[in-house]
């Protein structure tokens, strides 16, 4: 498998099966298993109208909406076409000499830096301790020439989640020395950890945070920054115009809104992903603790790209872990949907595991 290939390629797959994309279960890519909101879907919709017009250069309306939902100063807001291009744009612009990786990590860290010609140490979270970080040991590696620190939380694939206090203590301990930047894509599913409304007085922290996971919107690409006012300055002023469209604004906006759908989405989610927890070990997997709406399972009777496979002729996609390094061959990620898609899921993988 390729560092940079991705899950969510039902596109693909629909093509090289031959089968409509109707037909596919996609368990590679971790989508709110509630789907899009309904009020999302209405403002995507009637924003179709004024698809005629070139959409706001930088997004200004969503991101005073993001200040007010954030209750943060417009000015520490940057949006983007996904959390991936903003953290591209980051890397290119602000040249980081030598970043700390905490890994398992998602690969386009890397490959942005690489990019960037910046320099790459990483730091491994171990998975006999479930992934969980010691604020300790980490800064113990962070050597002189560290000038960026980069996590994610909720940990992706892991699904492990960092305490807020840990982030900032972190901030606050490499404040005259390097730049800490959390990527937030999974955020919403435990949002009481999320840092971003420190930004405010943390000089040195960035926030990624993704709008497409949890509001079952991938396809409309909406994803934004916060950080110190006058960091997202140099951003915006070295960001491509027109970088969301006009149908997207719309939604994101609307998504802002739909405080019943967030609730529903947190009552509903760890119930699903309990279950399917509880199913995938009656088959013998060992599955990792989380927080989110994946769940990170190891395999040890198989190779995950043998299980991929064999479950993508069911029409069944899932994501091998072995790019996200330094997981191997043996790892999972299986997104959590729907009671009867997981059950689906389920009985797949008892034929697959059972004696031949």
């Amino acid at each position: 498998m390729s560092r940079y290939q991705h899950g969510g390629g039902i596109h693909q797959a629909a093509a090289e099966l031959q089968r409509p994309v109707a037909e596919l279960l996609d368990f590679s890519a971790s989508i709110n298993p509630l789907g899009m909101p309904a009020s999302v879907r209405a403002a995507a919709a009637a924003a179709l109208d004024d698809a005629i017009h070139y959409p706001e250069i930088h997004a200004e309306s969503l991101v005073t909406a993001l200040a007010a939902y954030h209750h943060l100063d417009p000015r520490h807001f940057l949006a983007g076409n996904g959390s991936t291009p903003l953290f591209t744009l980051f890397a290119r612009t602000l040249r980081p000499r030598r970043a700390l990786v905490v890994r398992p990590a998602f690969s386009e860290y890397q490959r942005a830096l690489e990019i960037a010609g910046t320099g790459i140490d990483v730091f491994d979270l171990s998975p006999e301790k479930d992934f969980i970080l010691d604020l300790c040991q980490l800064l113990q590696q962070v050597m002189k020439a560290t000038d960026l620190l980069l996590l994610a939380n909720p940990g992706n694939p892991s699904g492990a989640r960092i305490e807020a206090a840990t982030i900032l203590t972190l901030a606050h301990a490499l404040r005259e020395q390097a730049l800490v930047a959390v990527d937030e894509a999974f955020i919403d599913f435990c949002p009481d950890a999320s840092v971003l409304e420190a930004v405010a007085n943390t000089p040195n922290l960035y926030v990624f945070r993704s709008m497409t996971k949890f509001y079952a919107i991938p396809g409309l690409r909406v994803g934004y920054l916060a950080g110190p006012i006058n960091g997202i300055c140099r951003l915006r002023e070295a960001a491509e115009p027109w970088a969301l469209s006009t149908i997207a604004i719309a939604a994101a906006k609307a998504a802002l809104s739909a405080t019943a759908y967030d609730e529903e989405s947190l009552r509903l989610i760890p119930q699903l992903r309990s279950e399917l927890a509880s199913g995938l070990r009656a088959l013998g997997l060992h599955v990792y603790p989380s927080t989110t709406n994946y769940l990170l399972v190891r395999l040890t009777a198989a190779r995950a790209d043998e299980l991929v496979a064999a479950l993508r002729q069911e029409g069944i996609l899932l994501r091998s872990c072995s790019n996200f390094l330094p997981l191997d061959a043996h790892y999972l990620r299986v997104a959590v949907r729907t009671s009867a898609e997981n059950q689906r899921l389920l009985n797949a993988l008892a034929r697959f595991f059972a004696p031949r």
